[in-house]
């Protein structure tokens, strides 16, 4: 089990690496066009509306906007409406690595609370062959109690079962509609003791990073060496995969997803 170490308020100063270089990967729309100039992006989405790019960005001039509606046609056994980094090896994760992850989330100032979760980011691994599914290692999502929660998953069996699992939960921040709300975390990937998470957080409204998530334990699978893990985000409706909730559709917007190796490379404030 993860083990929470106490959350620090603090200027991002002290986590930036002196040494800055380029981000292993980093989108953030500018060419105006929903793949940002990757074509090995990939899309989970039903309909022409569900993945569109959009002029409010967190920086420079735009950004890329998710549009669920409860009863679209179900995109990869599921209520979604995601972009993805399936096909984008550098961006792959596995037990061992260790990896900063920066992002921008958008929630309209219109955003309802609803009685069941919305995930908006997951760090999501393939199947390994003796696995008939596969839980993301970790997932952010907005919680029908208004806070921002990352959701960790771990399994120190070769052969995952939904019993084997084990969950996770922080409660990071508060949800605030019609804000850019900013995280970067650091995952130090392993199934076992070895494996620890930070999380940082502020707004576009309120800056100044602070330390949210402080926490050692696993947080992946024990998976083949093959195995990989990737990137996805949007929208996940899991409800809706079975049946309406209190609200009929969702629109988030995202900016800056990067990956890199230190605080400076991934963050999502900077251009």
């Amino acid at each position: 089990m993860l083990a929470v170490v106490s959350p620090v308020a603090a200027n991002a100063s002290a986590y930036v690496a002196e040494a800055e270089s380029a981000a292993v990967l980093r989108l953030g729309y500018e060419n105006g066009s929903k793949s940002s100039g990757n074509p090995a992006l990939g899309f989970n989405e039903c309909c022409r509306t569900s993945i569109q790019v959009d002029d409010l960005p967190r920086t420079g001039k735009y950004a890329i906007r998710s549009y669920l509606k409860y009863g679209d046609q179900m995109v990869a056994g599921g209520a979604r409406a995601e972009s993805h980094t399936l096909n984008i090896k550098n961006s792959h994760f596995g037990a061992g690595d260790t990896v900063y992850y920066g992002f921008s989330v958008y929630l309209m100032s219109t955003w309802q609370s609803d009685s069941r979760e919305d995930i908006l980011f997951q760090w999501k691994p393939w199947r390994d062959e003796c696995e008939s599914d596969k839980n993301p290692s970790a997932f952010l999502s907005v919680q029908p109690s208004g806070k921002w929660r990352l959701r960790v998953n771990s399994d120190s069996n070769a052969c995952s079962t939904s019993d084997s699992v084990r969950k996770t939960s922080f409660d990071l921040a508060d949800v605030k509609p019609g804000q850019w709300h900013d995280f970067v975390f650091k995952f130090k990937w392993s199934h076992d003791s070895n494996g620890s998470v930070d999380g940082w957080y502020q707004t576009h409204k309120n800056p100044g990073w602070r330390k949210v998530l402080s926490a050692t334990g696993p947080n992946t699978f024990n998976d083949d060496k093959s195995t990989r893990g990737y990137l996805k985000w949007g929208i996940y409706k899991p409800a809706w995969n079975t049946g309406p909730t209190e609200v009929e559709s969702r629109t988030v917007i995202h900016d800056n997803i990067a990956v890199g190796k230190s605080f400076s490379e991934v963050d999502p404030a900077v251009n």
